[in-house]
């Protein structure tokens, strides 16, 4: 939209004197205006706009709607978390956030939205920034320095926001205020290119000239504020009420005073905030002139009173336990404060009802005559019914679409009407008849003042225009790092303890060095890495023995296994394919409807297994598809929409779950989603009475239920259904074998989808692929928010804190305590550390009623304090449930630790997660490794992809049996895959040996880190055609710069071991004399395709029979032109088909 579109002058009426009152600054209160009214007014203002709500969604929603309407430069300004503690570990998304806000609030914004809580809290004097503009120059060797200033952390890659990554010249920053990372190539100080790429896949997008780089910190120390901060600190801690506070206290300003003396800025320095000279509070960077715009004056009021009272009751019971000191008091602004500050501005108050102004005597009130437009609900027709009554009434009509593929369905159905659609004008005087905008707009209004009816895309559609959601890489292998355990395809399982160069008179070659049993080492080419892989698998894996015959033995018993298994898949698949199942129809129309009523956005790969199950039911083969998601990632609607295909085909649907809770929950979701659709849905568990289960089974059996959800209830013998079409397993895996037995036959002539929670490894998948059908969903919802997270020294009065906090929101809490035998007095130590909690403790060993009473008691509200093992189920989904505490965090490992977090942050509230390890102990060097994990993935970086490789392997247990996975266990999963592979498909692949004299490995002047070194080479070693060279060319030239011929031979080796490995080719040799290929047999000899290649290319190619047959070739100039004449002959060869 336009600037100036819409002014208070072209709205007439009584707008243009609104204005005049607002310019002379007299106090003014606006009535009877509903939300989006009140966006509109104030985003008129021709000064600079503070629009205060009383809370997070108001603000949000009056920021989008400025956006759209006003053409101005808006911002959002949101809250920091948690000011209060100290915490140097934690999560940053929503400080990121609100310096992006303050820095646009200090760089020109004219419409600022924000809820009350977010002005209370202090602010930097300004947010530094370094500017990156094409052909300028910077002080590049400064460079690394100066950011690290800003709050950026140096990384070995730029995964996460407020990170970067240097190499040679090339500078990989991921801005706080950048959906991307930015690769900026330098020449000298001269900045060359600036080319941001897509995080998640890796793929370039369009470069730019010029990009701001803000800091990601807002609290920074100056060396004036070092002493005074240090004296403050050290009198502090001797005003401790007790020697455990003192302890704590002392504990907090020591490590802050290490921290101070390295200089920089810090994650915790936010703690410091009222005693930085830095500091000032929003009204020290409001330009004069500015407008505040109350939203509601006694809401924002009585938040005000709440949080400030709930502040200052924290800070008390903190300083209790030496958790903060007494200036943490100042870290937000008394009400009385803001409210005098208040009164040096503009002020206008915008109410719904005619009440009380809190903050200030209103001179002038204004009443503006408005109603809500209605909601259309994707019913266009009544649309355009009011469209006719509205212009028939002189009013003009302004119509937001919401995306240029509705603009241009809504034109058409406008223009079939005889309703002319203009375009939207420069500025609303000019506006007639109907325009209709592509822009998104999530409500609008109808103004009888000014005789123009705004129509949002939110009245018009159920749902926004689905955002692209960027898939997740599915093939994220792992290269085995140093000190990681790693499987060698020959030799078994090794530890890999470094790398080793080796000089000879044919070159320098760069070995890993592997450790096995005994202390014996065994040291593999890089160009061979694909031989190895890393150990997924058990913690601790026992070593091999070099040279014994033990692992081969262990490979042959998984390869018999294997063996069975495919047997066994392949049969299954050719049983399945030879039976006919009911062929649903499709009711497009009745299913559009279902689908449309669904509130939220559907991501592409919900869209995806959807499309997969509907094509499965509508065809006549019996339907077995699995369905793997994360939890909250949205099976259960994918679900209930073939439940609904099967019901409007007119037969019956069953979900089955392996607990009481889980079939509570679905039966809850089941029923809400199919109340406007008239479906009869039922539950059945133990939790109904046995009168209430007879008159159940009675409905079920003469065809009066749709659907009925329960436990393996639903296998007694005393359940008949009168025609069944459609049974939905939760979580299979789980359910006990005299279950799946029955099953069995259950699944023989009836459509059968099962969900499961655990992802299932892409390899698996891809080999699967015909066997089982599988649908994926991978992408998460766009609503969920990061967790906010935090790794912290336990203590009494942190967990009551953390605690307290959540259940003052009506939350709940989930306690994580890993330890059986004293679980039940932890619990009781809870229930006195947190009287107003309602504690339940739930694990493994209990009686399965009482843990399922004490699960379902939590689930339905009536306790809010969960203490509980890691036996707490995946599946069950707790929107109410936002904080997770993890007692002694350091003994659990990364994937456990990720999917604990994920038990938390369903909802669309910020949720928190403290992960606590006992203060007074020492922790093993792997303990601090993975806290050090968890503080790098608090940003869900690289520690993810180690979990989710991790709960893969668990996926692929559950699809494959518990047997299966007690092999994969032994000799890790890439190897398992390949075995399986091979049993599938019949292709045996051999691997190549190499003898290739030549300088080929990766200098340390050009990839400087050890991990990235090796990360390369396991992309050279997995090449497996052009296409694989050319996309790992390009990836290594994009991050390190142009490549040196020793790095460049590795890659010309890789291409021809691939090109060897289609020919079976045993060995390959080169060497100043030539080269040669060594062939596995005389039965490769009968390839046609080798001798004809040798017949047609000549340049001295032959055949030596001598000792084993072999290709021989002449020499080149170099070795690496030995080996890419041999590329070129295998290639040819390859084209003989």
């Amino acid at each position: 939209m336009n600037k100036n579109f819409f002014t208070y002058k072209n709205l007439a009426g009584e707008y243009p004197s609104l204005e005049n009152d607002i310019r002379l600054g007299t106090p003014t209160a606006v009535f009877g205006v509903a939300d989006f009214h009140k966006y509109l007014i104030a985003s008129l203002a021709t000064q600079p706009v503070l629009y205060i709500a009383a809370d997070s969604l108001t603000a949000r929603y009056a920021y989008e709607a400025a956006t759209a309407i006003s053409g101005k430069k808006c911002a959002l300004l949101t809250a920091k978390d948690d000011v209060v503690l100290y915490k140097d570990a934690l999560s940053k998304d929503a400080l990121y956030r609100r310096i992006c806000a303050v820095y646009d609030l200090l760089h020109g914004a004219e419409f600022v939205s924000c809820e009350v809580d977010a002005i209370m809290q202090l602010f930097p004097e300004t947010v530094g920034s370094v500017n990156f503009k094409v052909g300028e120059e910077l002080d590049y060797s400064a460079l690394p320095q100066r950011l690290v200033s800003m709050g950026y952390a140096r990384e070995y890659a730029a995964d996460n926001r407020g990170c970067f990554a240097i190499r040679g010249d090339v500078l990989d920053i991921f801005p706080v205020n950048s959906e991307n990372p930015v690769r900026v190539d330098f020449f000298g100080d001269t900045v060359e290119k600036i080319r941001p790429y897509d995080g998640v896949t890796g793929e370039r997008l369009p470069e730019t000239t010029e990009i701001t780089v803000i800091a990601a910190n807002d609290a920074f120390v100056t060396p004036a504020d070092m002493a005074e901060i240090t004296a403050k600190l050290a009198a502090e801690v001797k005003k401790a009420p007790n020697g455990k506070a003192y302890e704590r206290s002392r504990a907090i300003a020591d490590e802050i005073t290490e921290k101070l003396s390295q200089g920089g800025s810090f994650s915790g320095a936010s703690f410091l905030m009222p005693l930085l000279a830095c500091a000032r509070t929003i009204f020290d960077l409001l330009p004069e002139n500015t407008l505040l715009a109350f939203d509601e004056c006694k809401l924002i009021n009585d938040r005000m009173d709440g949080v400030y009272k709930e502040h200052c009751e924290r800070v008390s019971e903190l300083k209790k336990g030496g958790e903060v000191f007494s200036f943490s008091e100042n870290q937000l602004l008394p009400p009385k404060f803001l409210i005098e500050s208040f009164k040096k501005y503009r002020t206008v108050a915008l109410q719904t009802f005619t009440s009380s102004t809190a903050f200030f005597q209103p001179l002038r009130t204004y009443n503006f005559n408005s109603s809500p437009v209605p909601s259309y609900l994707n019913g266009l027709p009544q649309f355009v019914t009011d469209v006719k009554g509205w212009l028939s009434n002189s009013y003009r009509v302004l119509a937001f679409a919401g995306s240029v593929q509705r603009y241009d369905k809504l034109c058409d159905v406008l223009n079939d009407e005889y309703l002319p659609v203009y375009p939207v004008p420069e500025r609303a005087e000019a506006l007639r008849g109907v325009a209709v905008s592509s822009a998104e707009l999530r409500r609008g209004i109808i103004l009888h003042e000014s005789k123009i009816v705004i129509v949002g895309s939110g009245d018009l559609y159920t749902k926004s225009v689905t955002k692209r959601i960027r898939r997740r890489r599915g093939d994220t292998f792992v290269s085995p790092e140093i000190g990681d355990y790693c499987v060698h395809e020959k030799h078994g399982i090794g530890k890999i303890v470094g790398t080793k160069k080796i000089q000879t008179t044919d070159g320098i070659k760069e070995y890993l060095g592997v450790e096995y049993r005994g202390g014996d080492m065994l040291y593999v080419p890089v160009e061979q890495m694909d031989v190895l892989s890393k150990y997924v698998g058990d913690g601790n894996p026992a070593l091999s023995k070099i040279g014994g015959a033990e692992f081969e033995r262990v490979k042959e018993r998984v390869r018999q296994s294997v063996k069975k298994l495919a047997f066994d898949l392949k049969e299954l698949y050719a049983e399945r394919n030879a039976k006919h199942g009911f062929k649903f129809p499709e009711n497009a129309a009745m299913m559009d409807e279902f689908e449309n009523s669904f509130e939220y956005e559907e991501t592409p790969d919900q869209l995806s297994s959807i499309e997969e199950i509907k094509s499965d039911m509508c065809s006549d083969k019996v339907m077995d598809r699995l369905l793997c998601g994360d939890v909250g990632y949205g099976k259960t609607e994918v679900a209930l929409r073939a439940v609904y295909l099967c019901v409007l085909g007119g037969k019956q649907a069953a979900i089955m779950c392996p607990s009481t809770v889980l079939s509570e929950q679905h039966f809850n979701t089941a029923v809400n989603r199919f109340k406007e659709f008239g479906l009869r849905v039922e539950a059945l568990n133990r939790f109904k009475t046995p009168q209430k289960q007879k008159k159940i089974l009675e409905e079920l059996a003469a065809g009066n239920i749709d659907l009925i959800v329960g436990t393996h209830r639903l296998l007694s013998p005393d359940v008949k259904f009168y025609d069944l079409g459609l049974l939905v397993l939760d979580e299979e895996q789980r359910f006990g074998v005299e279950h799946k037995e029955k099953l069995k036959h259950v699944k023989k002539n009836v459509d059968c989808l099962t969900m499961t929670a655990t992802p299932i490894p892409r390899t698996l998948h891809m080999s699967l692929a015909g066997i089982r059908d599988i649908s994926t969903i991978d992408t998460p919802p766009l609503k969920r928010l990061p967790v906010q997270t935090y790794v912290v020294e336990e203590s009494e009065t942190l967990i009551r804190d953390a605690c307290v906090r959540e259940l003052s929101r009506g939350g709940q809490v989930f306690i994580l305590y890993n330890r059986v035998e004293s679980i039940s007095s932890f619990a009781s130590r809870i229930a006195e550390i947190v009287p107003e909690g309602r504690v339940a403790y739930a694990h493994g060993r209990m009686d399965r009623d009482a843990l399922e009473n004490a699960v379902f008691s939590f689930y339905r509200g009536e306790k809010n304090i969960l203490v509980t093992t890691t036996i707490i189920e995946n599946g069950i989904d707790l929107p109410n449930a936002n904080t997770i505490i993890v007692i002694d965090s350091d003994r659990l490992g990364i994937s456990q630790l990720y999917q604990l977090r994920g038990r938390v942050g369903r909802g669309a509230r910020l949720a928190q997660a403290y992960f606590t390890f006992k203060p007074s102990k020492v922790l093993t060097s792997d303990a601090t490794e993975r806290l050090k994990a968890i503080m790098r993935f608090t940003e869900l970086g690289s520690g993810f992809k180690i979990a989710m490789r991790d709960l893969e392997i668990r996926g692929a247990g559950n699809v494959l049996g518990a047997e299966q996975h007690g092999h994969m266990e032994k000799v890790g999963y890439e190897l398992y895959s390949k075995l399986l592979k091979e049993e599938l498909t019949g292709d045996k692949q051999l691997s190549t040996e190499l003898d290739i004299k030549a300088t080929a490995y990766i200098p340390e002047s050009y990839v400087e880190s050890s991990a990235g070194r090796l990360d390369c080479y396991k992309q050279i070693a997995e090449i497996r055609s052009v296409e694989d060279y050319k996309r790992v060319c390009l990836s290594i030239e994009d991050n390190y710069g142009n490549m040196p011929d020793e790095v460049l031979n590795l890659l010309v080796i890789a291409v021809l071991k691939s090109f060897a490995t289609k020919f079976g080719v045993k060995k390959i040799s080169v060497d100043g004399s030539g080269g040669s290929l060594e062939l596995a047999s005389l039965e490769t000899l009968k390839d046609g395709r080798l001798s004809a290649a040798m017949n047609k290319s000549g340049n001295g190619v032959k055949l030596s029979m001598a000792k084993v047959p072999l290709i021989v070739f002449p020499p080149a100039s170099t070795p690496t032109k030995t080996m890419l004449s041999m590329t070129k002959f295998l290639k040819f060869a390859l084209s003989f088909s």
